[in-house]
């Protein structure tokens, strides 16, 4: 008779949004090597958060450019004999006024989103010690200068 060692995966606990934030604020300073090597961080984890400020990043960004679609094109309908029964109702797109606003329209169980998109804004230039005001961001995104 032939015997097969079966493999056993170590199943990691699911991730708070506690332990993920601090992952959140590990990764500003730290690749996912560094924190796993130095912080003894399961890189499943860090994965698991960077694909989630990714996640945002993208809702956060298409809304702000206004590609953020809240509802799809609804097209005409017609009768028998051509005739339009039913107009066409355009796509609607999600439309920001304010950091707030924004703020409210998004969600994530993981991660704090205020602070997310804080973070995002202070380093869409690229200097974090200059960072752009919320018109000045917007205004990038959207074209409105």
């Amino acid at each position: 008779m032939l015997f097969v060692k079966k493999e056993t995966k170590n199943v990691l606990p699911v991730l708070t949004s506690e332990q993920a934030m601090g992952i959140y604020e590990g990764l500003k300073t730290k690749d996912a090597n560094r924190l796993f090597l130095e912080d003894n961080i399961p890189t499943e984890y860090t994965v698991e958060v960077m694909k989630e400020i990714q996640r945002l990043e993208s809702e956060m960004v298409a809304k702000m450019n206004g590609s953020f679609k809240v509802t799809d094109k609804i097209p005409a309908e017609y009768d028998e004999e051509g005739n339009e029964t039913k107009a066409a109702i355009p796509a609607t797109y999600y439309l920001v006024t304010t950091e707030a606003e924004l703020e409210e329209s998004m969600a994530s169980e993981l991660l704090t989103i205020n602070t997310v998109v804080t973070d995002i804004r202070i380093w869409s230039d690229g200097n974090p010690d200059a960072t752009p005001t919320w018109t000045d961001y917007k205004a990038s995104l959207t074209g409105d200068n």
